[in-house]
C-alpha cells in the first residue's frame, strides 16, 4: 500500500521491468491472483448475482464507490463459476503495477486458474509461433500478452478474467496493456472488472455500444429495504438442524430498521459497520447519520476499543498481509492473533485470502484511512512500524517488499542495508535480471552515493535498458568514490564489493559493451579468485560460467566446456537463474562446433528450466531463439514458417547478451530474405544497427556492419557494399578479418564471410582465394565447424565464379562430407546460385556414394518449389472478406469494425478465414500473399494500403 503522506513514493509503479510473479510468494503476495474467500455473513442476492455472472456477456463492470461490495459480489460469482469447472482468473491490481508486471500477473492468474500459458503438449515452437499471430513489437508487455491470449484461445472453453480495483491503476502505459488484452481477446474470454472510477483511457465503451457489456452501478448494488431486513435477521445463518447460531445481534425493530435504512442508504459497508457496532452492544439510537467511511470509523469502529487496541488497528493498517507472527515481530507486540480475533468491531473487515486463516487483510477503505491517520497523529510511529516491517520481511527473504516498507519510512540507510544484504548484483543469481531491475527501482541517489555495491546494480540495470552512457557515468563516479571498487561507503576494505565488481565487469563484457581484448585480464583475475579456498562455492561456480562465456566467444571451446561442466556441479538452489544461461552456453559451444543434436538437447534443457518459472520469460524467449537459429542452420530450403523473427529491442528489454542479439538478427534477416525481399533484409539489419549504435555495443555494431554488406551483395550490388564496408570501418587485411584475439568468433565469421563475398563479386579472385584459405584454416584450427561450412560453401562459389570446376567440385565435396557430420545445409542454400549447377555436375567427378546421395537430396530440396496453398478464386471471397482484406495491413480489427459498421467479433471471424484461405499466420503474410495473387494492388501503387 502506497500512502500518499509517506516520505517517498516508490518508482516501481513506473518501472516497466518490475518483477513478474513467482509461485513461491517471495516476490508476489499470492492474494493478488486468488479469489477472495466468502465474507462471513454474506447475504445472498440471487437476482443480482445472475446479472453479475461474467459468462452472461463479454464484459461485466461493477462501477461504484468504495464499500458497495463490488469485490464480494464478483468473488461470489467467480467461486460459483469455478464450481462449474469454468476457468476463472482473478487479479487484484494496485498502484505499483506497471505494464510488464501487469502482463506477468495476468500470466500467473491464468496459470492459477488452470489455463497453462505455455503449450502443455510441449510444442517446441510455442513462444515463436505467437509472433506469427501477433508480429513482434518493442513491448515486453505485448510479448507476454500475446503468449497469454494464445493460451486462452488454445483453451477453447469459456474463460473469465476478473480484475478487481482497476481504479488503482495510475500508469497510462499499463492501461494500454489492458486495452490490448480487451481488443485482442478471443471470443471464449469473458471479462469482469470492478472500479470506483474507470481508469482514464480504458476502452470499455465499445462493449456497451456493441451490446456485449453491462455495467452495474451503485444503485444496482445498494441494499433494498427487504434485503436490509434479511441482512440483520439472525436466522440467516443456521446450524445443520436449523437452529439459529449464537452470537448474532438481536433482530431490529421496525423503527430501528427504518433508521438504519435511512442512515445507511443501503450502502453495504455502512450496514456491515452498523451491524458490527450493534453486535458490540452500541444502542441503535446513538448511531450517527453520516455514511462516509471516516465518520463510521471515527464514531463506530473505535467505540468499544481500548486505546491499546486502537493503536493495534492503526499499526496493522501498514501491513499488506496481517500475519500475526509478522505483526508481533515488526511491532514488538505479543499475542496479536488473539487480540485481533477478540475485536468484534473488526468482524467482516478482516478477511482471509486463499483459505489461509493465519494471514488476513484489512478492508482497503479501513486500511487507507487508518494508515493516513497514523501518519497524521504520530509520524514517528508510522516510520518506526514501517522500519520494523522492512526488517522482518528482509529476514524472511522478501527483499522487494522489505525495500518498499523501508522507502515508506524514508530510511535510505535501511534501504541500502537491506539491498546489500540481499546480495546487490548477486541478487540476479537467485532471482533473475528482472528482480535486479526491481531492486534498482528502490535505490535513491543518496543510497547509491553511500553504497558502491549498489551503484553496480544501477549500472547493470541501465545496461539492460540500453542506457550505456548512463551506466558509464554511474560506474565512473562509483569507481572514484570507492577507490577502484575496493572501499565501501565508510572507507573500509570490502571483499564483497570486489567480487561484485568482477561480476559486473563480466556482465558488461557478455552484454557486448566491451571489446574481447578485455577478456584475458578478466580471465586471469577470475582464475586467481577461483583458486582461493575461502571463496563462496556458488560464486566460484558463477565465475566459472563467466569464464566459460569468455572462452566460448574467443572460440576456445575446450576451455569453455571444461569451465561450464565444473560450474554445473556447484550451482544449486542459491543460483537457479544461472542454470538456463549455463545450458545455453553449453549449447552455443556445441552449435559452433557442429554438434547439432547435442546443441538442441542443451538448449531444450535450459529452456525447460526457464519455463518452470513464471518470471523467466526472457530466458524462455532466448531458448526459442537459439533453437530457431539452429533449425535455420540445418535447413536447405526456404525457412519454415515455424521460425519467426524477434524484435531486437524486445531482446534488449529482457537483458540479452551478445550471442542472443547475433542469433536474433541472423534469424531475422534470413527470414526477411526468404519471405519478403532482399531490401527488407537490409532494412532489418539497419534497424538493428540503429539500436546497437544507440546502446553503445561496438561488437554488435561490427557484426551488423558485416551482415549489411552480405545482404547488399544478395543483389550483386558491389559498389554499395564497398561503401558500406568502408562506412563501418571494417578491416581489409586477411589477418584482421580472421583474427580471434580482438573479436568474437561470430564477429570474425560475419566479417570474413562478408569480405569473401565482396571480393568474389568484385572479381578479385586472387585476394578472395587468399582470404578463403585463411578463413578455412582459422575455422579448422579452432574446430569452428559452423564457420568452416560457410567457408567451404563460399570457396565452392568462388571457384565456380572463377571458372575452375575442379576446385569448385573439390570444395563442394568437402562441404558435403562436413554436412554429414553437422547437418548444416544453410550455408549451401545461401550460395545456391552457384551450388545447384555444381551439384548437377558433381556425378562427373565420381565422389563417394554417400556424398552423391547427399548431393541428390540437397539438390532436390533446393530446386523444389515451395508448397503454396491453392490460390483462392476472387469470386470465392465474399464482398465483406474483400473489404476486410483491403484494410488488413493498415487497420486494427477495431478500426475495421468501425469503418465497416460491424462488430469486432465479426472482423476477427473474417480475419481468421482469410488466414486459413491463404495458408498464413499473420496479417503481413496475408497481405503479401494477396498481392502476389493479384487480389490486392502492389505496394506503392495508388490503390495499395500505405
Amino acid at each position: 500500500m502506497k500512502n500518499k503522506h509517506s516520505a517517498k513514493v516508490g518508482r516501481e509503479a513506473d518501472d516497466p521491468f518490475s518483477p513478474p510473479p513467482v509461485v513461491d510468494g517471495s516476490w508476489l503476495l499470492s492474494h493478488k491472483v486468488e479469489i477472495p474467500d466468502p465474507i462471513p455473513g454474506y447475504l445472498e442476492r440471487p437476482t443480482l448475482e445472475a446479472r453479475c455472472c461474467p459468462t452472461a456477456r463479454r464484459l461485466t463492470v461493477l462501477h461504484a464507490p468504495g464499500g458497495f461490495g463490488k469485490t464480494a459480489l464478483l468473488a461470489r460469482c467467480c467461486h460459483a463459476l469455478r464450481e462449474q469447472d469454468v476457468a476463472v482468473a482473478w487479479l487484484a491490481v494496485d498502484e505499483d503495477d506497471g505494464p510488464v508486471s501487469l502482463a506477468s500477473y495476468l500470466w500467473l492468474a491464468f496459470e492459477q486458474a488452470g489455463v497453462s500459458v505455455l503449450d502443455p503438449d510441449g510444442d517446441r515452437h510455442d513462444s515463436a509461433s505467437v509472433f506469427a499471430a501477433h508480429p513482434a513489437t518493442d513491448s515486453a508487455a505485448d510479448y507476454r500478452v500475446s503468449l497469454l491470449l494464445r493460451a486462452v484461445r488454445r483453451h477453447a472453453r469459456p474463460c473469465v478474467l476478473a480484475i478487481d480495483e482497476l481504479d488503482r491503476l495510475n500508469s497510462p502505459e499499463t492501461v494500454v496493456v489492458l486495452n490490448t488484452v480487451l481488443q485482442r481477446a478471443p471470443p471464449n474470454l469473458h471479462f469482469a472488472m470492478t472500479f470506483r472510477e474507470c481508469p482514464h483511457g480504458l476502452d470499455v465503451a465499445m462493449f456497451s455500444l456493441e451490446g456485449r457489456g453491462e455495467t452495474l452501478t451503485a444503485e444496482d448494488l445498494r441494499f433494498s429495504g427487504s434485503q436490509i431486513v434479511r441482512f440483520f435477521d439472525p436466522r440467516d445463518v443456521t446450524s445443520p438442524a436449523g437452529a439459529t447460531l449464537p452470537g448474532r445481534p438481536p433482530r431490529l425493530s421496525r423503527a430501528q430498521l427504518a433508521s438504519v435504512t435511512e442512515n445507511s442508504a443501503g450502502w453495504p459497508i455502512a450496514l456491515r459497520l452498523y451491524r458490527n457496532a450493534l453486535h458490540a452492544g452500541t444502542p441503535p439510537q446513538e448511531l450517527g447519520a453520516s455514511v462516509t467511511v471516516a465518520a463510521w470509523i471515527e464514531s463506530r469502529l473505535w467505540r468499544g476499543l481500548s486505546e491499546e487496541d486502537r493503536d493495534l488497528v492503526l499499526d496493522i493498517a501498514l501491513f499488506d498481509r496481517i500475519e500475526p507472527r509478522l505483526v508481533d515481530e515488526a511491532t514488538g507486540r505479543t499475542q496479536s492473533r488473539l487480540r485481533l480475533s477478540a475485536m468484534a468491531s473488526l468482524s467482516g473487515l478482516l478477511q482471509t485470502a486463499g483459505g489461509d486463516a493465519s494471514a488476513m487483510s484489512l478492508h482497503p477503505l479501513i486500511r487507507e484511512y487508518c494508515a493516513a491517520r497514523l501518519f497524521r497523529v504520530d509520524p514517528a510511529r508510522f516510520r518506526r512500524i514501517h522500519v520494523g516491517i522492512a526488517n522482518a520481511l528482509a529476514r524472511r527473504g522478501q527483499v522487494l517488499d522489505a525495500l518498499r516498507h523501508a522507502s515508506e519510512a524514508g530510511d535510505d540507510k535501511l534501504t541500502g542495508s537491506i539491498a546489500e544484504r540481499a546480495g546487490g548484483v548477486k541478487l540476479w543469481l537467485r532471482h533473475g535480471a528482472e528482480a535486479l531491475r526491481a531492486l534498482d527501482g528502490w535505490l535513491t541517489e543518496d543510497v547509491l552515493a553511500a553504497h558502491p555495491r549498489l551503484a553496480l546494480v544501477r549500472c547493470i540495470a541501465l545496461t539492460f535498458s540500453g542506457d550505456i552512457e548512463g551506466a558509464r557515468r554511474v560506474y565512473q563516479s562509483a569507481a572514484v568514490s570507492s577507490v577502484g571498487f575496493n572501499l565501501d561507503g565508510s572507507g573500509q576494505e570490502d571483499e564483497e564489493l570486489r567480487s561484485d565488481h568482477l561480476l559486473a565487469l563480466g556482465m558488461f563484457a557478455i552484454l557486448g559493451c566491451k571489446q574481447i581484448d578485455h577478456y584475458p585480464p578478466l580471465l586471469s583475475t577470475g582464475a586467481k579468485l577461483i583458486d582461493r579456498s575461502d571463496l563462496n562455492p556458488v560464486l566460484r561456480s558463477v565465475l566459472r560460467v563467466g569464464m566459460s562465456t569468455a572462452h566460448n566467444e574467443m572460440a576456445q571451446f575446450e576451455q569453455a566446456e571444461l569451465q561450464a561442466e565444473s560450474a554445473r556441479t556447484g550451482i544449486g538452489p542459491n543460483a537457479p537463474y544461472v542454470l538456463p544461461y549455463l545450458y545455453y552456453q553449453l549449447g552455443l559451444t556445441a552449435m559452433a562446433r557442429g554438434q547439432a543434436e547435442q546443441a538442441e538437447r542443451r538448449y531444450q534443457r535450459g529452456q525447460n528450466i526457464a519455463q518452470g518459472r513464471a518470471d523467466d520469460t526472457g530466458m524462455v524467449m532466448f531458448g526459442t531463439l537459439f533453437r530457431a537459429e539452429l533449425e535455420l542452420e540445418r535447413s536447405a530450403a526456404t525457412a519454415a514458417p515455424t521460425t519467426t523473427p524477434v524484435s531486437i529491442r524486445l531482446l534488449g528489454e529482457y537483458g540479452a547478451w551478445f550471442d542472443v542479439y547475433a542469433a536474433g538478427v541472423g534469424v531475422g534477416w534470413e527470414l526477411a530474405c526468404d519471405r519478403v525481399s532482399h531490401a527488407e533484409a537490409v532494412a532489418t539489419i539497419e534497424r538493428a544497427s540503429e539500436f546497437a549504435l544507440a546502446t553503445d555495443r561496438p561488437a554488435l555494431v561490427r557484426l551488423l556492419g558485416a551482415l549489411r554488406v552480405s545482404a547488399l551483395l544478395l543483389d550483386a550490388n558491389a559498389d554499395e557494399a564497398e561503401r558500406a564496408w568502408r562506412a563501418a570501418q571494417l578491416p581489409e587485411s586477411d589477418e584482421s578479418c580472421v583474427d580471434l584475439r580482438s573479436q568474437r568468433w561470430r564477429e570474425m565469421e560475419a566479417i570474413a564471410c562478408a569480405r569473401l563475398r565482396l571480393l568474389t563479386v568484385q572479381g578479385r579472385i586472387g585476394k578472395a582465394r587468399k582470404l578463403a584459405r585463411a578463413l578455412r584454416g582459422a575455422a579448422a584450427k579452432r574446430s569452428l565447424l559452423r564457420t568452416l561450412m560457410r567457408a567451404l560453401a563460399l570457396s565452392a562459389r568462388l571457384e565456380h565464379e572463377a571458372s575452375d570446376p575442379a576446385n569448385a567440385a573439390r570444395y563442394l565435396a568437402e562441404a558435403l562430407l562436413l554436412l554429414r557430420r553437422t547437418g548444416y545445409a544453410r550455408p549451401l542454400f545461401r550460395e545456391r546460385g552457384a551450388i545447384v549447377p555444381l551439384l548437377e555436375a558433381l556425378p562427373d567427378s565420381e565422389p563417394s556414394e554417400p556424398v552423391l546421395d547427399d548431393a541428390r537430396r540437397i539438390h532436390a530440396v533446393m530446386t523444389a518449389q515451395p508448397a503454396v496453398p491453392p490460390a483462392p478464386d476472387r469470386q470465392l471471397l465474399s464482398p465483406k472478406e474483400l473489404e476486410v482484406l483491403r484494410r488488413l495491413a493498415t487497420h486494427t480489427d477495431n478500426d475495421i469494425a468501425r469503418e465497416l459498421t460491424t462488430s469486432y467479433d465479426s472482423v476477427r471471424y473474417y480475419v481468421r478465414k482469410l488466414f486459413d484461405r491463404f495458408g498464413v499466420r499473420n496479417r503481413f503474410d496475408a497481405t503479401h500473399r494477396a498481392r502476389s495473387m493479384g487480389l490486392l494492388p502492389d505496394a506503392g501503387t495508388d490503390d495499395a494500403p500505405v
